[in-house]
């Protein structure tokens, strides 16, 4: 019974709906006995406009997502265990600040060591200049006494066999002095390497003090202190908040209409803002899956605006013709809408579907009406 009621009321509902649109319920519609001077229909308006065709440019919307322009993946360059984590998502940061510091005493470990290998090279090198000194001092008295042994063989006063201990003494000498060069050039060469060594090693000890690389915000972070940060893996993200950019996905069949450096608009509807932004960036190769390009567009930075945030591109599509009817003059009855039409000398209702808001208040009208037809705006009557 509840079934039959319910719809008995719909179908009176919509005859009553069909009857509202013919003009049955209009008042002063009924015609006196003998000549009429109008056709019975609706109360003529007191203001009429007039649908018109006009062509408009089509456009389209490509979703994207707005992104940074610089995002830093913060990783470790050593393995080691992390003792503190010093910010947290959404903390400001400065370039240089300290954000993580890692366990240090294996490197501090191996840095000392190095530091004891270059003491040590040095000390060699000292020891080595030394004995070149002492095999110098040698020579010059080997020399001395080889020639004064020569000029005493000259008047005989010295033995052959004496002049030969001066010249295998000055020979000794001589060769002293030149092991004493190549030691210190070996432990030269041992210093420059156990210097190397220091030096990596302290770099490697740097690393466990993980700074900011830029001025920013940190956007993740999936490190905790006694996590072990392993060499290369991301610990934390951060990203500069002012430098923006949305990230659109245009599809295949549009990519040939956008072009670099060109002013396309933006709509970030959360934010409530649109935008002009500039095409910056076409990556040449389509999503095999979706058959889209991504579209990098830059725009000005803007209060409100971080990444993440939803944001469609606006993209021209061509030109189109429409029938174009002002706003107000659209009556909408639930889920019908109906306009007052002049037609052939008197006023009707009649059905109307509505699209897209146009310039200057007016709206596409899709079907109902051809353009042309004068058309009534409700307020009153003649």
């Amino acid at each position: 019974m509840k079934r039959i009621l319910s719809t008995l009321g719909f179908l009176v509902l919509v005859t009553g709906i069909v009857l509202y649109a013919g003009g049955f319920f209009a008042r002063d519609t009924k015609v006196a006995p003998g000549p009429s001077e109008r056709a019975p229909g609706l109360p003529p308006p007191s203001r009429t406009v007039r649908a018109e065709r006009q062509t408009i440019d089509v456009w389209e919307s490509a979703v994207g997502t707005v992104r940074s322009r610089t995002r830093v993946d913060v990783a470790s360059q050593v393995t080691a265990r992390v003792l503190e984590v010093r910010t947290d998502v959404g903390s400001l940061v400065r370039r240089g600040e300290e954000l993580l510091v890692l366990d240090d005493r294996e490197p501090a470990a191996r840095l000392d060591q190095a530091r004891q290998g270059l003491a040590a090279a040095e000390a060699a090198r000292e020891g080595a200049r030394q004995a070149k000194a002492s095999s110098e001092a040698v020579l010059a008295q080997a020399k001395a006494r080889r020639e004064r042994i020569k000029s005493l063989l000259t008047g005989e006063a010295a033995t052959p066999q004496q002049m030969e201990d001066a010249e295998a003494a000055y020979l000794q000498a001589q060769a002293s002095v030149a092991d004493a060069d190549a030691a210190i050039t070996a432990s030269v060469a041992r210093i420059h390497q156990a210097q190397k060594v220091v030096d990596e090693a302290q770099v490697a000890l740097g690393h466990t003090r993980i700074t900011a690389p830029l001025d920013g915000v940190v956007a993740e972070r999936s490190v905790d202190p006694g996590d072990l940060a392993v060499a290369g893996r991301t610990l934390l993200v951060v990203l500069d908040p002012r430098a923006l950019r949305l990230e659109a996905e245009v599809r295949e069949g549009l990519i040939a209409r956008v072009r670099g450096q060109e002013r396309l608009t933006v709509d970030l509807p959360a934010a409530g803002l649109t935008l002009d932004g500039t095409v910056a960036e076409i990556i040449p190769a389509a999503d095999p899956r979706t058959r889209t390009f991504r579209v990098r567009v830059t725009f000005p930075e803007k209060e409100g605006v971080y990444p993440g945030m939803f944001g469609r591109l606006r993209l021209p599509a061509g030109r189109r013709d429409v029938v174009a009817l002002p706003a107000a003059a659209i009556v909408r009855v639930g889920q019908l809408e109906t306009v007052e039409v002049r037609e052939d000398g008197r006023w009707v209702r009649r059905l109307v579907t509505t699209g897209q808001p146009l310039a200057g208040g007016d709206v596409e009208v899709l079907s109902g009406l051809a353009g042309g037809e004068e058309v009534g705006l409700p307020g009153g009557g003649a």
